[in-house]
């Protein structure tokens, strides 16, 4: 039988991790010759604007093969995960687990595609659950229902007609955790430059930060993300580690690939809290106001929305400067709820230039006589010059066109401003459509020891 397993919050802010979690569970059944792997684990990101995420919104999602009674299975995950949870248990927190049987249906696809853009409330959860039937037993391991959404979320995005990429996470060893990572960034800048093209985020060569190695007092020790599961593997012998690695694991992922934003025909559909993708024109000239963040505002013709681009993407912040009203545009990113001092705001992810305004500007023209420029010589009275004398009536301003320092095309943001989803330029053109043609065993390494899960 076809089973899918969906895991979602069960990390908190003290600590933990789904996939770490997943790691460990995988780890329990390496050797049962009843459970089989049919697809990497998949790391499933959803909507980054749900404003209770612990971390990063992901779910994990294992889809197996086997001749065990799944309830047995999913009541051994849950058992696990109750002694997981209860390490780093926080208010805060609601892990749920999915147990869905066969194939995924339309209707669990839609709402796996809904959870990417927008929030999903519990009501639509019960309603969804109420129609899948016994295709679905769930649990809730603590607290609410929420981690129930994003585990059958996870469950319903199978990425079979859709981008996805690959990241390879290294777990620490318990007595570091909390401790600072020991990865020199040397090995990293050289294992970026290496592996330039097939990996990316790794680095960030304005401020020269490592990016791969997280900074909480969770189990990841790094995470490596390429386009393809050699690219990741060779990336994580390159680098020298000076700390014990407990394991690591390959995941199958739609990080980076701009799956969130959903594309709206107007500003009306900009709700809160959701991730969109629109055309717009520039309403209102950029601004940097206090704390380096630059705010604009756009429009679709009727309705006007706010944009920011906030102090930490850095240059890219110059670029938005460079926009005028009348600028044709696409804007991504999160909506952001209004508050006492700002309406809604497109939280600026990245910007696509289709169009520039003309930049105009109107001087007075010059004398005649001795050809200094003139100036206004009152309302309705013309001109006069400052110099010679000269009074006119009979002459107008000058249409001078300055040159734009943007053109049009895409822009982002520096590599330490991206989020899990964001796509980087440099992706475009690499996206993938189907499942893999080829399916590599996962490489799964436990205390020292490289397996394969065939």
């Amino acid at each position: 039988m076809i089973i899918h397993l969906g895991v979602d919050d069960i990390d908190s802010p003290r600590g933990g991790c789904t996939t770490h979690f997943i790691y460990r569970l995988l780890g329990k059944w390496l050797h049962d010759p009843k459970v089989k792997l049919i697809d990497y684990p998949n790391l499933i990101r959803l909507n980054p604007g749900v404003p209770w995420k612990t971390r990063g919104n992901g779910a994990l999602v294992l889809r197996l093969d086997t001749s065990r009674d799944p309830e047995d299975l999913l009541e051994e995950a849950l058992a696990y995960a109750e002694e997981y949870v209860s390490e780093y248990r926080h208010p805060e927190s609601q892990p749920g687990i999915v147990l869905y049987k066969g194939e995924i249906n339309a209707l669990l696809e839609w709402f796996s595609r809904k959870a990417l853009s927008d929030i999903v409330s519990l009501t639509l959860l019960d309603r969804i659950v109420g129609k899948l039937g016994d295709k679905i037993i769930y649990r809730r391991i603590t607290g609410g229902r929420r981690g129930l959404i994003g585990s059958l979320a996870g469950i319903g995005y199978r990425m079979t007609r859709t981008d996805y990429t690959y990241e390879l996470i290294a777990y620490r060893s318990e007595e570091n955790y909390g401790k600072p990572r020991k990865v020199p960034s040397e090995s990293v800048k050289k294992m970026a430059m290496v592996t330039r093209g097939r990996t990316f985020l790794n680095y960030d060569w304005e401020t020269n930060k490592t990016l791969i190695l997280p900074h909480g007092p969770d189990p990841v020790l790094l995470g490596i993300r390429g386009e393809e599961p050699e690219d990741v593997l060779e990336a994580f012998g390159m680098l020298d580690i000076e700390e014990p690695v407990e394991g690591a694991l390959i995941f199958r992922t739609n990080q980076h690939t701009d799956a969130h934003l959903l594309r709206i025909n107007n500003l009306r559909e900009a709700y809160i809290y959701r991730s969109v993708r629109i055309k717009v024109r520039v309403h209102s000239k950029p601004k940097r106001i206090t704390g380096g963040h630059v705010i604009f505002s756009v429009t679709d013709g009727v309705y006007v929305i706010d944009v920011a681009a906030y102090e930490p993407t850095g240059h890219f912040r110059n670029i938005v400067e460079e926009l005028l009203p009348g600028d044709t545009i696409e804007v991504m990113g999160v909506v952001r709820p209004m508050s006492r001092r700002h309406g809604p705001t497109i939280n600026l992810e990245k910007l696509h230039v289709i169009a520039l305004a003309p930049n105009v500007k109107l001087l007075n023209p010059l004398c005649p006589r001795c050809g200094s420029r003139l100036k206004s010589a009152g309302k309705n009275k013309g001109f006069k010059c400052p110099k010679c004398g000269l009074r006119a009536r009979d002459l107008y301003k000058e249409i001078v066109y300055l040159e734009r320092k943007i053109s049009p095309g895409w822009y982002e943001p520096p590599p330490r401003a991206f989020k899990h989803l964001m796509k980087p330029l440099e992706r475009f053109g690499k996206e993938k459509k189907g499942f893999p043609e080829r399916y590599i065993p996962t490489n799964f390494y436990l205390k020292g020891k490289s397996y394969f899960i065939a």
